[in-house]
């Protein structure tokens, strides 16, 4: 099985992919960006990671967005998990055709309007090629 965090300030929106993708993931919600730093520890354990584009301000990480989220996760963790940008703010159309210029360290790029069930198949496919690269 495999392990999920998710980094999003939308609770309900947490709850709702978490319930969808418990058969076959174990899930982690973190709600902040200082509560997702503070255990960057335990963070090391997952193998995929949601994060939100348009995240709560932190009180030592002014400004902070998911991009800047996933570029820190990905130069600063020596096993590179598998991070998929997620926002409401753009269709699946425009993170399709903008979403690597917006965040060029994210392996993926989900519409939170597209439906969970393309993001499990996103997510099946993000992690079948990561298994593969890494052999």
């Amino acid at each position: 099985m495999y392990k999920l965090a998710i980094l999003d300030d939308d609770e309900h929106w947490c709850r709702i992919v978490q319930r969808f993708l418990k058969q076959e993931y174990t899930v982690a919600t973190y709600k902040s960006v200082s509560s997702f730093l503070w255990e960057l520890e335990e963070v090391k354990q997952y193998d995929i990671f949601l994060v939100d584009f348009v995240l709560p301000t932190a009180r030592h990480e002014l400004n902070t967005d998911g991009i800047q989220i996933i570029t820190a996760l990905k130069r600063r963790l020596p096993y590179s998990p598998v991070v998929i940008l997620v926002t409401a703010y753009m269709s699946r159309n425009e993170l399709e055709v903008h979403g690597k210029q917006m965040c060029p360290e994210a392996d993926g790029f989900f519409a939170k309007d597209a439906g969970l069930e393309i993001l499990a198949h996103q997510m099946k496919q993000l992690l079948t090629q990561d298994t593969n690269e890494d052999r």
